[in-house]
């Protein structure tokens, strides 16, 4: 698995990419190689007393039609990582027990109406 970390408003800090990369190792051992989690983090800061952090998580898997999306806000980064590991940890668990689809369309063979028409 690879983890990309974006910030999309400052820059963070080497602890704070410590800690994303610590909360994410779970993932290695439950997906497969090839897949991409994306770790997005902005922070909002309107006032003095209203600061908050944002985190976006996206979890795309080869040869499934959806990737999956999760976005949480918190007041602490710590708290706002935690929020969005739990939740992103359900629903790869619940995937993992439904098992992942390969959604595979056959082609359609419409030359074959065509002729049973004319003939009738």
């Amino acid at each position: 698995m690879t983890l990309q970390i974006k910030s999309l408003s400052s820059e963070l800090r080497e602890d704070e990419k410590k800690l994303i990369r610590k909360k994410f190792l779970w993932f290695e051992d439950h997906l497969p190689n090839n897949c991409v989690l994306t770790v997005g983090v902005r922070e909002h800061i309107t006032k003095k007393s209203n600061q908050a952090h944002e985190v976006i998580l996206h979890l795309t898997i080869p040869n499934v039609k959806k990737s999956i999306y999760v976005k949480v806000f918190a007041n602490s980064f710590a708290e706002a990582i935690n929020i969005a590991k739990e939740k992103l940890e359900k629903i790869v668990l619940k995937r993992k027990e439904k098992g992942f689809r390969f959604h595979l369309k056959p082609p359609r063979l419409n030359f074959l109406r065509r002729k049973n028409e004319g003939t009738s």
